[in-house]
């Protein structure tokens, strides 16, 4: 033999060293084998050894030879191979034993099929191997499709090429399909033991090495480097060669297969997507550490993606699986430079936020916050849950709001003057804009009609250059192009030569304050004052004329006048609809008696005069417990009394029950951020005054801001948030970064997608992409704020949360004691009234049954203060009563006998008894012979002849207000739904 072929043998042996398959058992099978060749490629990362060996070896050799190669090399190459025998005389022994690593090669192949071949051992006949189906359809499938794939599969192992055929089950003679039965149970039966034999022999293993599994991380296959490059899971679209990805476990099991291997499934998840994942065992101790993976594991996997023909699906064959710990994001801000959060929502937010309060308030503990705030909208109802999460997390809860706050009225006329209406000579407006903000946003279109004695008298119209493209939206709603502004003048001559033409003419417009927002800003810009003129809001002056319609947008008051709109959003149609709608409203006006301009304000704020204002958001943290009574007063009234499409709170009321209360300028919906974005420095410092600190939250939760082209662009964004803390700094009103949280990690936000998606249109958050408004740490708030210099970030994240925090005192909103309500002289009133009616039912001298359980009763109801709750349900009883209503009273109430005494319930709770309606003579039957008075036979007294009463069903009183008797009374009344009301009114108020 020559040094060449030696040089082969030696690589092989080498080969075999590395993959520690050493053992003479094993070594034997591969005497004189060879590694022919190995081709590399380099840029693929892929090897392929071309091995010769002297003769077919079994299978489970072969399958472990294959499956140590492929993981020697994993962490460096993808492996594939060529295998040729020299002498490739095969056996039917060999044959059968290659069959089921012949079925898992097989792709595509439909699961009946896959049944029926995994079932059976085919005949073998020299090179020919005949595969037993049920029907000449299924031996048809197999020899058309996946005969070939067989043969090939069986020479890819080393055998000799063979042929398949198939024969009909039904085809065979009585004594071949015997021999089959026979041959196919006898192999169940040993696959059977071998199963039994391999489970026992694994609990044994696994008792023996459950503690030494349990150790340490768990590690399957090679270490997966720190610094390997991740693949995020949304990002695999198709099959790729090598990758490692990392995530949680939602799902795994284990199966073991025919062959006795073990096959691994899991589900995992980086919250981008998810995929399933497959890992076969190349050993026992694979096998073992299969057992370890489990749902809520977070793991690193390496491997191959691969379509799976059987799920249908992309899937990761695993090559490495190692335990990792759970990424959780970390507050690494000093102990004494934590941030708080005063801005967060819970679950109560109605489908709105979906992270439970205790969970949120565990976390701020875990990061090291010394507080946290609950602000959800409009209601109050999370605090008992997150005053306990307080207590056991021994961190400090800031209790407080998110309201509606809404103006008691909205003006309709500004710069108020004693102008007589009808001989008024007007100019109505309307501006065509870049956008919404009158700071950030140019006018690109300026029309006006000026209007006398009824008729349009002039007009005025021009387009104004903004010297940039006009967005979309812009184009869309205006149908102004840029072709159309480009050679347009500047917007400074256009105003310059508007303010000349109004003279001192009455202002009117549509949403007068957004039309004079654009107008005071722009004369500013050029050099002149406000306009002095008076003005008139034909939207508010529509909503207080015509209140019974939905809505009063321009076109629907068009629509109901009959007034032409002849192409809506261009500012000269706009204004002369507006100017033909004025003429209407003048005359409705004066039908009101109303003749002045400075009349038209009378009534404002009066009657419902709150639904027509528009809400803003403000946050209301309550510093005491003055402050927290106020705050459940603003909540109940909001919802009582100024409930219209959502709960508003007028600012007057506010202001009247504000002792005790900070009040923060709240989130993009809130009055001082809007007003930044769109009016001008002393309109916003106006609104500002009104608030006790001002919130700015990350540019990421403004997100939706700049998608709806409210704000330009990111640059605008970050010059709002600092001119809003400037302006907290000239004011001396604290500023505070706020995260308004929906949810406590990013990856949550799916789940708040579902809860608004649920919602369909009707919530305008479906208008556009949710912002990311996870609990964040100090760290992050930091690095969101960073654009405002280290100095101010730190203020505004650090420093002036901590300082509204500690405005706060700390405060029970559930109280320790039980706090019924007071009524003078209710102890009195029940014990009278129950010794009262005893008496007139068992005699003057009580039996000493009814007097024991009297005292006994009474002692507990009386001490425990709950003698009030007996008279509330006593007086609402009878009032039912007596005004003919039936009242049901249900439940354990029944087993107390001074709610029988004071005719709260007609169950007698007393054990069975005789009672004479004449004398008072008594019968008790105390000896549990009798179950209920009523089943007891009729009898006469025997002191005066007269009909036994039969009453008593023997119920403990302990069943009621429990062994102590300081159980609090659950009584339970049930009366008419038309009456209800007005029972209770009577009775309580």
């Amino acid at each position: 033999m020559s040094d060449h072929a030696i040089g082969k043998k030696e690589r092989f042996q080498l080969l075999l060293q590395q993959l520690k398959l050493t053992e003479d058992a094993v070594v034997k099978y591969f005497e004189n084998a060879q590694i022919e060749k190995v081709v590399i490629e380099k840029g693929a990362r892929k090897w392929h050894f071309h091995f010769l060996f002297n003769r077919l070896i079994p299978f489970n050799v072969y399958s472990e030879f294959i499956i140590k190669l492929e993981k020697a090399f994993s962490h460096i190459a993808s492996v594939s191979y060529t295998i040729k025998v020299s002498n490739s005389s095969s056996s039917k022994e060999l044959m059968i034993d290659y069959w089921q690593g012949c079925i898992k090669e097989m792709e595509g192949i439909s699961p009946p099929l896959l049944k029926l071949l995994n079932e059976q051992i085919p005949t073998v006949q020299g090179n020919k191997l005949i595969i037993n189906v049920k029907s000449e359809l299924e031996g048809l499938t197999i020899k058309r499709k996946y005969a070939e794939m067989i043969s090939l599969i069986y020479e890819s192992f080393g055998f000799p090429p063979i042929t398949i055929e198939t024969k009909i089950i039904d085809q065979l003679s009585n004594n071949e399909y015997e021999h089959f039965l026979q041959e196919k149970e006898k192999e169940d039966q040993e696959k059977a033991m071998q199963a039994l034999v391999e489970m026992q022999k694994r609990e044994t293993e696994k008792e023996a090495n459950d503690g030494n599994l349990a150790e340490g991380p768990l590690l399957i296959g090679y270490q997966i480097k720190d610094d390997t490059e991740f693949r995020k899971l949304v990002d695999i679209v198709d099959e790729e060669r090598r990758i490692t990805i990392e995530g949680y476990v939602f799902h795994a099991e284990t199966k073991e297969l025919r062959s006795g291997r073990t096959l691994l499934t899991f589900k995992i998840t980086d919250y981008s997507s998810s995929i399933l994942v497959k890992m076969f065992s190349r050993d026992k101790e694979d096998a073992s550490q299969f057992q370890r993976v489990r749902k809520g594991m977070w793991l690193k996997v390496r491997g191959s993606v691969q379509n799976d023909t059987f799920v249908r699906d992309l899937v990761m064959i695993a090559n490495d699986v190692n335990e990792i710990k759970p990424k959780e994001r970390q507050d690494t801000a000093p102990k004494s430079e934590k941030r708080v959060e005063l801005h967060l929502h819970t679950p109560m937010s109605q489908m709105d936020a979906v992270t439970q309060v205790s969970e949120l308030i565990s976390q701020a503990k875990k990061w090291g916050h010394k507080a946290i705030a609950i602000t959800d909208h409009a209601v109050v109802q999370s605090f008992p849950e997150a005053y306990s999460a307080g207590k056991k997390n021994d961190i400090k809860i800031l209790y407080g709001v998110e309201v509606n706050l809404v103006d008691d009225g909205v003006p309709i006329a500004y710069n108020e003057a004693h102008r007589l209406l009808a001989d008024d000579t007007y100019v109505v407006f309307d501006v065509e804009t870049t956008g919404l903000s009158a700071v950030y946003d140019t006018i690109i279109e300026l029309a006006a009609v000026k209007i006398h004695n009824g008729e349009i008298i002039d007009r005025f119209e021009r387009f104004a250059n903004p010297h940039h493209p006009l967005s979309a939206t812009t184009i869309n709603l205006t149908g102004i192009t840029d072709e159309m502004v480009q050679n347009a003048p500047e917007v400074s001559q256009v105003l310059s030569e508007f303010r000349t033409w109004v003279d001192d003419a009455v202002l009117v417009a549509h949403n007068a304050t957004f039309d004079m927002g654009f107008l005071n800003v722009g004369y500013k810009k050029i050099g002149f004052e406000r306009a002095a003129n008076s003005v008139i809001d034909t939207l508010e002056l529509a909503r207080f004329l015509y209140p019974e319609m939905k809505n009063h947008r321009l076109n629907t008051l068009a629509k109901k006048f009959n007034v032409e709109l002849t192409q809506h959003h261009r500012a000269i149609y706009d204004a002369e609809a507006t100017g033909y709608l004025l003429l209407r409203m003048l005359t409705d006006v004066k039908e009101k008696g109303i003749e002045y301009h400075d009349q038209l304000n009378n009534n404002m704020g009066k009657g419902n005069a709150y639904q027509r204002a528009r809400p803003f958001h403000c946050t209301l943290l309550a510093q005491n417990e003055v402050g927290l009574k106020n705050l459940f007063k603003i909540v109940s009234i909001s919802h009582l009394n100024y409930f219209y499409r959502v709960p508003r709170v007028p600012r007057s009321q506010l202001q009247k029950y504000r002792e005790g209360i900070l009040i923060g300028s709240g989130c993009d919906k809130g009055e001082v951020f809007e007003a930044m974005m769109q009016k001008a420095p002393e309109e916003v410092e106006e609104a500002a005054h009104f608030y006790d600190y001002l919130e700015v939250h990350p540019k990421e939760v403004y997100a939706h801001l700049l998608e709806l082209e409210l704000v330009r662009d990111e640059t605008a964004l970050e010059e709002i948030i600092g001119n809003i803390v400037k302006l907290g700094d000239k004011l001396d009103i604290p500023v505070v970064a706020t995260g308004n949280v929906h949810y406590l990690n990013p990856n949550d936000k799916v789940y708040r997608k579902i809860l608004i998606s649920s919602q369909g249109g009707a919530n305008p958050l479906n208008r556009h992409k949710l912002p990311d408004v996870h609990f964040r740490t100090t760290n992050e708030m930091l690095d969101s704020f960073s654009f405002l210099g280290e100095e101010v970030a730190k203020k505004i994240v650090v420093t002036n949360t901590n300082k509204i925090a500690n405005m706060i005192e700390p405060i029970k909103p559930i109280k320790d004691d039980l706090y019924t309500p007071k009524i003078d002289g209710a102890d009195d009133e029940i014990r009278e009234m129950s010794y009262a009616k005893a008496r007139s039912i068992y005699g003057e001298n009580l039996p000493e049954i009814v007097q024991e359980r009297l005292d006994k009763e009474l002692k507990s109801i009386i001490g425990h203060g709950f003698a009030v709750i007996y008279l509330i349900s006593h007086k609402l009883v009878k009032k039912s009563l007596e005004d003919g209503y039936l009242v049901g009273s249900r439940g354990s109430v029944g087993s107390s006998f001074v709610a029988t005494m004071t005719d709260i319930t007609e169950v007698n709770p007393l054990p069975p008894h005789y009672v004479c309606p004449t004398c008072k003579q008594s019968e008790f039957f105390n000896d549990g012979s009798v179950g209920s008075g009523f089943d007891l036979p009729d009898k006469n007294c025997s002191n005066c002849g007269d009909k036994y009463k039969k009453d008593g069903h023997d119920i403990p009183f302990e069943t009621f207000l429990g062994f102590k008797g300081d159980k609090v009374p659950d009584i339970d009344l049930s009366a008419s739904r038309c009456y209800l009301k007005r029972v209770t009114t009577n009775v309580v108020c």
